[in-house]
């Protein structure tokens, strides 16, 4: 989709001109990426995951919570000895994760990091668990982001494409 802007062609889309499905793409984008965003700057700043045992806390409580044997015995016998560095991992990924969908800058591998630790967290709380809900919304928002290359809506994807095409 382009508009014609004083004679010559813009390759920026406008939102009147963008189909529902385009508009629900960038919507949904958009807000999982702020909320993948907000989620690690919360851990960075306010609750000190990288620096301190705070993620122990929830490996805790995942541990005695309803998820699957397989996973708690992955928690306890590898995720619990490297706190600092899966600390690290679930902070970087989900501030990647953000940052990509928020600018639709390589959207589809920040929805395939996203999906991995969407599963993750959906394992540790256990996918009977009320709790999980949330995590098994945005596990079928990310797969409607992947399969619909939300990046190319209004997002850097879409300008790298076209210009990679020459456009």
């Amino acid at each position: 989709m382009s508009i014609e802007k004083s004679g010559e062609r813009c390759g920026i889309v406008r939102l009147q001109a963008m189909s529902r499905l385009d508009l629900g793409l960038l919507i949904g984008r958009l807000f999982t990426g702020y909320w993948f965003l907000s989620a690690s700057l919360i851990k960075i700043f306010e609750r000190n995951y990288l620096f301190s045992d705070a993620l122990l806390g929830p490996l805790n409580a995942f541990l005695a919570g309803p998820g699957p044997e397989w996973y708690k015995a992955f928690l306890a016998h590898v995720v619990i000895p490297n706190l600092r560095p899966f600390a690290w991992l679930d902070v970087a990924g989900e501030f990647c994760v953000g940052v990509g969908l928020l600018l639709g800058l390589w959207t589809r591998p920040s929805c395939l990091v996203a999906l991995f630790l969407g599963l993750n967290y959906l394992a540790a709380k256990g996918f009977d668990n009320p709790a999980a809900g949330v995590d098994k919304v945005f596990i079928v928002l990310l797969l409607i982001l992947y399969l619909g290359h939300a990046g190319r809506v209004l997002g850097l994807d879409g300008w790298r494409l076209k210009r990679a095409a020459g456009g």
